[in-house]
């Protein structure tokens, strides 16, 4: 089956931009000299989950871009390309095709791992980094091997067959809803992937992970290196896939850091509290910078 129809939000246009090899889809709302913010999506979503967040930012006179990572929504799907380090030179150079020369950045799950990686390779374009229930890239293997369990689902999401074959399945969609996603988000992102080349796609992205990115993690690529803008964390602290203590990692490792967990929330905070969200970005944007 083909990829479902593009659902509708006012006052969004659509943009297609070539990004090296891919052609990226970019939601885009709100004034045309207003203050530029990107929002990156995680796994199994796409830019629709921020379809709350959007008009709230448009609305307080920010220049929105809500962004398809590659395979995923309605940007192109490709062969290879699903490491997080592509993912961050995928946004960079949509970035550039969009006009953006500096901008703030907002990242959930694999968008907000995504975008870490972004603000270490351009912190010079990067205004402020704000990211949702996703642990920092700078991580003790000891610490993570206790939580260990929490990351088997990854083995099959990524497994070469029964991966796509899993975008489809009740267990999978049932896991996404335990963990925070309400049912009529569930439904939407399920239909996503009726697309066969799309279910491939979300699968490679967990390929990578579990394949060969989790060694390179395990030799601390990015230790030398800091966040220098403001970074702000919001986590749901009903996470079942990410543990609060693996946060531990930013703290060494950010220069202006504000960590804000919700109780009584799941790791899909944007689908799940919705509002709550709006209030925290909208304060993370406003606040001040420093130079």
């Amino acid at each position: 089956m083909t990829q479902r129809t593009m659902p509708t939000l006012d006052g969004v246009t659509h943009e297609y931009v070539q990004a090296g090899d891919v052609q990226i889809h970019v939601a885009v709302a709100g004034p045309e000299d207003g203050r530029p913010v990107m929002l990156v999506h995680g796994w199994p979503e796409n830019w629709w989950m921020w379809h709350r967040v959007i008009p709230a930012l448009a609305d307080s006179g920010y220049r929105v871009h809500a962004m398809d990572l590659r395979g995923a929504g309605w940007s192109e799907v490709t062969a290879t390309g699903y490491e997080k380090e592509q993912f961050a030179s995928d946004v960079l150079a949509a970035a550039d095709a969009l006009g953006l020369d500096s901008f703030d950045l907002v990242g959930h799950d694999w968008g907000g791992w995504t975008s870490q990686l972004v603000a270490l390779k351009a912190p010079s374009r990067i205004r402020r980094l704000a990211v949702l229930n996703i642990p920092p890239v700078w991580q003790q293997p000891g610490r993570v091997a206790r939580h260990i369990h929490k990351l088997a689902y990854q083995l099959v999401v990524g497994a070469p067959v029964v991966g796509p074959l899993s975008h489809l399945t009740p267990t999978l969609w049932w896991f996404i809803r335990r963990s925070g996603m309400p049912a009529e988000s569930v439904e939407f992102f399920r239909s996503c992937f009726r697309d066969r080349d799309r279910r491939v796609a979300g699968s490679k992205i967990y390929r990578s992970m579990v394949g060969t990115e989790f060694v390179k993690l395990a030799r601390g690529p990015y230790d030398d290196q800091k966040l220098t803008m403001p970074v702000r964390v919001l986590f749901g602290l009903d996470d079942v896939a990410v543990h609060p203590s693996l946060l531990a990692g930013f703290t060494d490792h950010a220069d202006d850091l504000r960590i804000t967990e919700v109780p009584n929330c799941g790791h899909f905070i944007v689908d799940e509290q919705p509002e709550l969200v709006i209030t925290w970005l909208t304060d993370v944007l406003a606040e001040p910078l420093h130079n």
